[in-house]
């Protein structure tokens, strides 16, 4: 919006100077209250919390601005509002693009005094109303692509789960959600055992293979609302949410003696060591990753195949 908006502001005041100085005092006081407008919209959308208000509010102004253009200065605004449509269609909401899009169109159309001839009037409505169909069919589509990416860059491909980036994401909400109401969460940090002799012996094919099965039969076992990411390599994190140090003693080994040995390579079951931690009072995110770290590493060194909590 704010290239946008800086570009409108531009031409208006174009504009503005030049009806001011050709005598046209009312179209300049015009243009010089868009101009006004629009550096409002631009202002409030420096805030983030007020970024939809700015959207809207800019909409509803070179709407406004069309409206007043065409009525009340000349005709040529009718072609100031093919532009004004498409914008309209690209930066609000499917509801506010319809109903401003709506409102422009049903105006225009009405003031019969703007067109030369039946033909004139009909044209400028047929334009007017594809130009608003064709703007929100590529809105459509350019939005869903946008969440494509966005999901595809939050995921890992191999296996289909969070990648680090999204589980950033979701150990900040935690931590945060532990400043705010105190609840606590745990973190299991999982690496499969002698998985390098399994891409050597057998290739990386299978080895890909042997992680998406291992990331299946991981979440096929966790609840809805825990979180699984690959870190990198054959190693994963899982996210419990909401379990607490007593409960994460009682439940984890069972987890890890259920999973570790599941899925199997040509040279026999894969087994894992992991390490958790539960999340701590004022405790950053990536403290607590290193905390679960380490205890994998321990567990790794008491023979690999075990879990290992951090101290709590």
């Amino acid at each position: 919006m704010n290239v946008i908006g800086a570009v409108t502001a531009t031409v208006i005041t174009g504009f503005a100077v030049y009806r001011w100085w050709t005598g046209d005092v009312f179209g300049a006081l015009i243009n010089l209250l868009i101009i006004i407008m629009v550096f409002a919209a631009l202002w409030l959308g420096k805030r983030r919390r007020f970024q939809p208000l700015a959207l809207n509010l800019f909409g509803v102004t070179i709407s406004a601005a069309c409206l007043l253009s065409s009525l009340l200065v000349s005709s040529n605004g009718l072609l100031w509002a093919f532009l004004v449509l498409w914008v309209n269609a690209l930066i609000l909401s499917r509801r506010w693009a319809l109903g401003l899009n709506a409102l422009i169109i049903l105006v225009l159309t009405s003031s019969l005094s703007l067109y030369q001839s039946l033909l004139h009037q009909v044209s400028w409505t047929t334009v007017a109303l594809l130009m608003t169909g064709f703007g929100l069919m590529f809105t459509d589509q350019l939005r869903e692509q946008r969440r494509l990416l966005a999901s595809q860059a939050r995921i890992d491909p191999l296996t289909g789960v969070g990648n680090r980036r999204l589980m950033q994401e979701h150990l900040e909400d935690i931590t945060a959600e532990r400043r705010r109401d105190r609840r606590v969460s745990t973190l299991l940090v999982l690496d499969l055992d002698m998985f390098k002799e399994v891409n050597d012996r057998h290739g990386h094919e299978v080895g890909d293979e042997v992680l998406a099965a291992f990331a299946d039969s991981v979440a096929a076992a966790l609840r809805t609302e825990d979180g699984l990411y690959r870190m990198g390599g054959e190693e994963f994190v899982v996210l419990l949410r909401g379990m607490d140090l007593a409960t994460a003693r009682r439940e984890l080994p069972d987890l890890h003696a259920r999973l570790s040995g599941r899925v199997s390579t040509p040279d026999g079951p894969v087994q894992f060591s992991a390490g958790a931690a539960v999340l701590r009072e004022g405790e950053d995110w990536s403290r607590w990753l290193a905390r679960a770290d380490q205890a994998l590493y321990a567990a790794k060194s008491d023979g690999r195949n075990c879990l290992v909590f951090s101290e709590p």
